[in-house]
């Protein structure tokens, strides 16, 4: 199974002349909910979904009330959780405005590897369309190579 990435078109409004480039881009399915997760790992351990769903929910108490104490929570080869708050700064310490509160997850250094290790396949709409013309004239550029990505 491949991660599929679809190429598209951007405009950098940031730049003086609009510039268009082109960029990969996930083609992201639909989000897998918590009872989806409980039923694999339910297949893999042996374990009933409602004990790895209750398992689960209990995770996420725990970790709330370490992350509610200002304590950082790391989960092994998955990686840390750290409370963190977006403020305004002020020249007076006593104005200083706390925005919103959020969670930052840190992934893991294995974890980071193993989706550094994903493979994926790219569908190019442009390139399909550039071939495509090609073929009605007659022939091609002579330019060639493909889409690398690092």
């Amino acid at each position: 199974m491949a991660l599929n990435l679809k190429v598209k078109k951007r405009v950098l409004n940031f730049t003086k002349e609009k510039k268009e480039v082109y960029v990969a881009t996930p083609d992201r399915g639909n989000t897998i909910d918590a009872e989806k997760i409980a039923e694999l790992i339910a297949q893999d351990t042996g374990a009933r979904p409602a004990q790895v769903k209750m398992i689960l929910d209990t995770l996420i108490d725990s970790m709330m009330t370490w992350l509610e104490e200002g304590h950082g929570v790391q989960l092994g080869s998955f990686g840390s959780f750290m409370p963190s708050v977006k403020s305004k700064s002020s020249d007076d310490p006593d104005e200083v405005e706390v925005r919103r509160t959020r969670l930052v997850f840190y992934p893991s250094k294995e974890l980071v590897a193993r989706v550094g290790a994903i493979a994926y396949s790219t569908e190019n709409e442009y390139r399909k369309a550039s071939n495509e013309e090609d073929d009605e004239t007659g022939g091609s550029d002579g330019g060639g190579g493909g889409t690398e990505m690092d």
